[in-house]
C-alpha cells in the first residue's frame, strides 16, 4: 500500500535508468526514492530514457523498440514503485540527474540533484527555474546553482569486510571517472588486476586477496570498500593540488586512503584504516538527515509555489 503522501500534498518522481548496484548515481536515485518512503513521503521511480539522437527515423523506431522490450529494473530489497502516467500531475516534484539535458517530462516543479560536477561532463543542460541539491561540494556549481545544499546518501554495503586471509600481494585498480588520467607504473604490471565492471561479491573478493588498491577515479566509494577489506588504499592525484583540498571536497576520504603514493600518505592510509567504518556509519545517518532536510525545502518552495 502506497503513503497517501506528505502534508503537503507533493509527489516525488525520481528520473533514473534501472537499477545497477555497480553505479553510484544509480543506487542514490533508487535509494532516494526508497528513504522518502520510508520517511513517510510519496516517492516513485520514472524510468529514464538515454539522450541519444539518430539521423534517421529508422535508427530512432529501433532504439525505441530496444527501449521498450527492455526490462526496467528495481531493486527488490528496496520500496521504489515505478510511477504511472497517473503519478505526473502539478503536484509532482521530478527530480533530474545532472545528466539529463533539459526537463524531458515537462514537469512543472524541478529539482536538479548535482551527483557530479556537470562541467566534467561533455555537455549540459538546466532549466531557468530549478532547485537544486548536491551530492556534495566537489558536484556544485555555486555560480548557477547559489550554493545548493546537500543531499547525499551514504550506505555500508555489508558485502565488504576483511577476511584476514594471509599471504596477500599485488595491486588491483579502477579506472571510473579518471579513466582519462596518465597511468602510474603500479597498474601498468601484468599482474595488476582491474576491478571496473566487477561485481560488490566479486570485488571484495579481489580486495581480500590484494595488498594495494589504486583508484584513477578521486570520488568512487570503491576506495572505502578497499580499506574495508584491509587494502592499502591510494588515490591517483589530478583534480586537487593538495590532500587538504581533496579532503575538503571528499571528506568521507578523511580516513584510511592516501592522496598520492608518497610514504607519509601511504603511511596515514595503513594506520587510519580502522576509522572508515565508524565514518560511514555518521556518514549514512547525516544522509538520512540530508533528505529530511530535501523534504522540508522543496515542500517550503513547491507547496508555497502551489
Amino acid at each position: 500500500m502506497r503513503n497517501a503522501g506528505s502534508t503537503a500534498g507533493l509527489t516525488y518522481l525520481v528520473y533514473a535508468g534501472s537499477f545497477n548496484e555497480k553505479i553510484g548515481g544509480s543506487l542514490w536515485l533508487h535509494k532516494l526514492v526508497h528513504t522518502l518512503n520510508d520517511l513517510g513521503e510519496r516517492a516513485f521511480l520514472w524510468p529514464a530514457r538515454p539522450p541519444l539522437r539518430y539521423p534517421s527515423l529508422r535508427g530512432w523506431i529501433q532504439r525505441e523498440w530496444r527501449l521498450l522490450s527492455r526490462p526496467y529494473l528495481v531493486n527488490p530489497e528496496l520500496d521504489t514503485p515505478v510511477a504511472g502516467r497517473e503519478e505526473l500531475t502539478a503536484q509532482a516534484v521530478v527530480i533530474y540527474p545532472e545528466i539529463v539535458l533539459g526537463n524531458p517530462l515537462q514537469a512543472k516543479n524541478v529539482v536538479r540533484w548535482l551527483l557530479y560536477d556537470p562541467r566534467l561532463h561533455t555537455h549540459f543542460r538546466f532549466g531557468d527555474n530549478e532547485m537544486f541539491f548536491r551530492a556534495g561540494e566537489f558536484c556544485d556549481v555555486p555560480e548557477l546553482t547559489g550554493g545548493a545544499p546537500d543531499l547525499f546518501i551514504w550506505t555500508i554495503n555489508k558485502v565488504y569486510r576483511n577476511e584476514n586471509r594471509p599471504n596477500r600481494k599485488g595491486v588491483c585498480y579502477m579506472l571510473r571517472k579518471g579513466k582519462n588520467k596518465e597511468r602510474i607504473p603500479e597498474t601498468e604490471d601484468e599482474d595488476a588486476i582491474q576491478i571496473d565492471g566487477l561485481s560488490h561479491e566479486e570485488a571484495n573478493e579481489v580486495f581480500n586477496n590484494c595488498d594495494t588498491f589504486i583508484s584513477y577515479d578521486e570520488a568512487t566509494m570503491y576506495s572505502q570498500y578497499a580499506a574495508l577489506c584491509g587494502c592499502t588504499s591510494v588515490v591517483v592525484p589530478g583534480l586537487f593540488g593538495s590532500r587538504a583540498e581533496w579532503i575538503q571536497h571528499h571528506k568521507l576520504a578523511t580516513y584510511g586512503v592516501a592522496y598520492g603514493t608518497s610514504a607519509h600518505e601511504i603511511e596515514h592510509a595503513r594506520a587510519t584504516r580502522d576509522k572508515v567504518a565508524d565514518l560511514l556509519l555518521q556518514q549514512e545517518n547525516a544522509g538520512v538527515d540530508s533528505i529530511r532536510r530535501f523534504v522540508r525545502l522543496t515542500q517550503e518552495r513547491f507547496s508555497a509555489a502551489g
